[in-house]
């Protein structure tokens, strides 16, 4: 059973989901275009099976949590930690996906007493992302007044031509030809695909999230387990590679799943194994 709750900060209003009975906590930072506290999580039940109980907050600009909460990602770490004091929660294991990467980095960098352990899902590490060229473009389609137009636009692609849509999303996903990474996906895994690009919105948060950083790496204590595809077109491995060189106790594990989308792949079930088993040592 999942609660939507909100806690103020001082900057301002959190809102967040808990799901699970565990004793352990794990807070979800997710991607861009995601990070509404409701957009669900495709390992969220194999998680909460596992004996978890799971945080998700709406990143700020998305949901419920305004911009003003944390527009960058050191703001918004420092308010999560008020989150866990409200909630008498001592301490968390952070799991970042995407774009929640530099904010996990952060949170774990500034307030290494309250981070037990990190997992990073394809996430955006150093800051050399993104270019002038995709800021240019992220400003322009993705500011709140075009990106609801967009994606309703998207949403009517995806019902009329589902699978030409998702090749069409496939393209900023992956290194790899497109129709070879659709082929090799079963059709249960693309209509999750399809029900997750759904689901995308952007509100006012990408734009927060392109001019995110990630802070001094090296201050950070918890393990990490680094996860990236080797496939994966929307954050290349440098952001892998970037963060398993610079965080002192840090496993990198390089994933053959066709694409950022790690979820939909039969190499996932492998990554699930590997953060089971780095939760549990």
């Amino acid at each position: 059973m999942s609660m939507k709750q909100v806690v103020k900060t001082t900057n301002g209003p959190i809102e967040y989901r808990l799901t699970g009975k565990g004793e352990s906590m794990i807070l979800i930072l997710n991607g861009g275009h995601c990070s509404n506290c409701t957009f669900p999580i495709p390992f969220e039940t194999f998680l909460t099976n596992h004996g978890y109980q799971l945080m998700i907050p709406s990143r700020p600009g998305y949901g419920n949590t305004p911009s003003s909460t944390g527009r960058t990602a050191e703001q918004f770490a420092d308010m999560l930690i008020e989150v866990l004091d409200v909630l008498d929660i001592s301490s968390v294991t952070v799991l970042a996906i995407s774009a929640g990467g530099r904010t996990a980095l952060q949170l774990a960098g500034r307030h290494p007493d309250r981070v037990e352990k990190l997992i990073l899902q394809g996430a955006l590490t150093h800051d050399d992302w993104p270019d002038k060229k995709i800021k240019l473009l992220s400003y322009l389609l993705f500011n709140p007044v075009v990106e609801k137009g967009l994606w309703h636009f998207f949403r009517f692609l995806i019902q009329k031509y589902p699978l030409g849509a998702l090749k069409i999303m496939m393209k900023s996903f992956t290194t790899q030809p497109v129709e070879q990474v659709i082929r090799q996906m079963s059709d249960e895994q693309q209509m999750e695909a399809i029900s997750f690009l759904r689901l995308l919105q952007s509100g006012s948060g990408f734009l927060n999230d392109i001019r995110h950083r990630s802070g001094d790496l090296s201050r950070i204590q918890a393990p990490a387990l680094i996860i990236h595809s080797k496939n994966d077109g929307s954050n290349p491995v440098t952001h892998a590679e970037y963060a398993a060189k610079h965080i002192p106790h840090a496993e990198l594990f390089l994933s053959d799943a066709e694409s950022h989308l790690i979820w939909f792949s039969d190499h996932h079930k492998i990554i699930k194994e590997k953060v089971v088993q780095f939760l549990k040592t």
